[in-house]
């Protein structure tokens, strides 16, 4: 039976839809900012180790050095860097080996700060632990808190202290390498940009690698 209804759709409402294309497109605009950031820093990661390498190499060479080679290999060129300069001689004391400090005290350092962690991390679980079993719950929370907190300080003190160690001996390195091509004064300038601008020490290596040596500065 017909009752005459006609549900007829021929209206055509048009609504419109949107299934997250803004967010979508926030996600692609950060997504490619960070493949840029990450291309561009990856371009002067390399950039320096070319120019680092090839200014060391060219300096080690014309001071007579036999394994100049070093320069090119990761980690051994640290030791070679350290090598160009010879002894260090401060006041009262000297760096006879500064190449071997600056290959070493990175090793020294996360050796320490690693077993310094495991121990800290130890003792706050044992902490947390035995005030739990002893009933004392919040104690418990408080004394694991407690210990990360001086866990966190003692390693931040020794990572701002071995910075500090290693940045004086990377400065008092290049000023011996860079003013046998340049004025002492202007060597303490490069040495210090060295260690706050990336990109700079390698290219002044690469720069200077060819000069002539200052009077006095040639190689034996």
């Amino acid at each position: 039976m017909d009752y005459g209804y006609d549900y007829g759709y021929e209206y055509g409402y048009d609504y419109p839809v949107s299934y997250g294309n803004g967010g979508d497109a926030a996600v692609t605009m950060l997504l490619t900012v960070y493949l840029v950031v990450l291309a561009v820093i990856l371009a002067v990661t390399l950039a320096s180790y070319i120019f680092h390498s090839i200014g060391l190499y060219t300096i080690g060479k014309r001071m007579g050095r036999e394994y100049a080679w070093l320069a090119f290999i990761p980690f051994a060129r640290d030791y070679f860097h350290g090598e160009l300069a010879g002894e260090i001689l401060l006041k009262n004391k000297s760096i006879k080996n500064p190449g071997i400090w600056k290959l070493v005290l990175p090793i020294i350092y996360s050796a320490v700060a690693g077993v310094l962690f495991v121990f800290l991390f130890v003792a706050a679980i044992g902490a947390g632990a035995v005030s739990s079993i002893n009933g004392n719950q919040t104690g418990g929370i408080v004394a694991f808190s407690t210990t990360l907190i001086v866990l966190y300080i003692v390693i931040l003190v020794i990572a701002v202290a071995y910075s500090a160690v290693y940045s004086v001996l990377r400065i008092l390195i290049d000023i011996q390498i860079y003013e046998k091509f340049t004025a002492r004064n202007m060597a303490v300038v490069h040495s210090v940009l060295s260690g706050i601008i990336p990109l700079y020490e390698a290219i002044c290596f690469f720069v200077m690698r060819n000069k002539p040596f200052n009077p006095g500065m040639e190689p034996q």
